[in-house]
């Protein structure tokens, strides 16, 4: 989506019981349409109450369609896709291994979307599980934004186009709906997709934008952090005009191997004046960025090649003062309250020749892999849409 939309509501969502609550709200208060599509679903006490709350909306007549991704959400259960299917829910998995859509390897389904009578929409960075919820300690943590408005047609075709392998058709939704809604008032959105082998590079443009504008703070929030060096550029470039930069990165991972190769750039960062505050408190899951305390991104987009590369992703950009407010506010709470602040001196403390030979190898490690499987990625040109 290349415009801001008008959005009716616009509301900051936080993984654990208040994104639970959101979801099977918006799943219960829907009338006549419901789309999920999500990377990882669960069949735990948290996964079965959703699975409840779908079966019981199709039950009212409500057009429920579930698509998961075939790798995330691989030990999904037959039996409960029975009771979908026994319930008249359209459910099936995005590129299975063996299927068509498995053809390019690597290629996965991330994005984590649910819109209702193409009205209601919430996406987010947060899966479907008790470790994403916090009926059973603390909750990973993650975010993601809920919205009403006609802009979440968008989000109901791309949800359409995506579950039944369609043509893109929402560039022409998109300039229709943009002309109709010009005098409407509400805080701005617009939705920005990446999958690249798709010809679709929107979330990351919208990062570089408005790092590159950026004239006086930014504050990331993110998770298996492995930016390149291009990435890693344009932030040091920003530091250099003056902007003070803080990143929020994970004190605790679900992935080591990715931690260790983040803190392998922290050199980098701390060097160039670019400030890392560590979570504690529980798994960082977070993809955020605020920038000038005007404007925010918040979706399921990793800074690292997976995500800019293979994976469908989806964000949202807002501008709107309200929302941002809140938004900043949580975030230096989270940094002053509940993160470890690193610097130069701490970083080098910690540092020992194993400790820099695993974080090298790890760095290097993913380089390599991100260079394997991108081999000839340079002679395949990329558009925005």
């Amino acid at each position: 989506m290349k415009t801001y939309l008008p959005a009716n509501d616009i509301e900051l969502v936080h993984s654990g019981k208040h994104y639970f609550d959101v979801l099977e709200t918006l799943i219960q208060n829907s009338k006549s349409s419901l789309h999920l599509q999500t990377y990882i679903f669960e069949c735990d006490e948290t996964g079965l109450r959703i699975l409840s709350s779908l079966i019981a909306a199709a039950g009212r007549g409500v057009k429920v369609t579930l698509l998961l991704d075939g790798f995330g959400s691989f030990s999904f259960p037959s039996a409960q896709i029975d009771d979908l299917l026994k319930a008249g829910i359209q459910f099936r998995f995005f590129s299975p291994f063996l299927s068509t859509e498995n053809r390019f390897i690597g290629r996965r389904l991330h994005h984590k979307i649910a819109v209702a009578d193409k009205y209601t929409g919430l996406i987010t960075g947060i899966n479907i599980g008790d470790k994403y919820n916090s009926n059973k300690g603390p909750a990973w943590l993650d975010f993601g934004i809920y919205t009403k408005g006609d802009l979440n047609q968008y989000l109901h075709q791309y949800c359409e186009q995506f579950y039944n392998r369609s043509s893109n058709k929402l560039l022409a939704w998109e300039k229709k709906l943009a002309v109709e809604n010009t005098d409407k008032p509400g805080g701005l959105v617009r939705y920005r997709r990446n999958d690249w082998l798709r010809r679709h590079n929107e979330i990351h443009r919208s990062y570089v934008e408005a790092i590159t504008k950026a004239r006086a703070s930014i504050t990331i929030v993110a998770t298996y952090f492995l930016p390149g060096n291009n990435f890693r550029s344009i932030l040091r470039n920003a530091a250099k005009r003056g902007v003070e930069i803080k990143i929020i990165l994970a004190g605790k991972s679900d992935l080591p191997s990715v931690q260790h190769a983040e803190n392998y750039l922290f050199d980098f960062y701390l060097r160039n004046k670019i400030q890392i505050f560590e979570w504690k408190e529980s798994v960082l899951h977070g993809k955020a960025m605020i920038v000038d305390s005007n404007w925010a991104t918040v979706g399921s987009y990793n800074l690292n090649f997976l995500s800019h590369y293979f994976s469908s992703e989806l964000n949202a950009d807002v501008m709107d003062p309200v929302f941002i407010l809140k938004f900043e506010k949580e975030l230096n709470d989270i940094i002053e309250n509940h993160c470890t602040a690193i610097d130069l001196e701490a970083h080098y403390k910690k540092q020992n020749p194993l400790r820099k030979m695993v974080y090298w190898l790890s760095y290097n490690f993913f380089r390599l892999l991100m260079n394997t499987f991108m081999l000839g990625r340079k002679f395949r040109k990329r558009t925005d849409h």
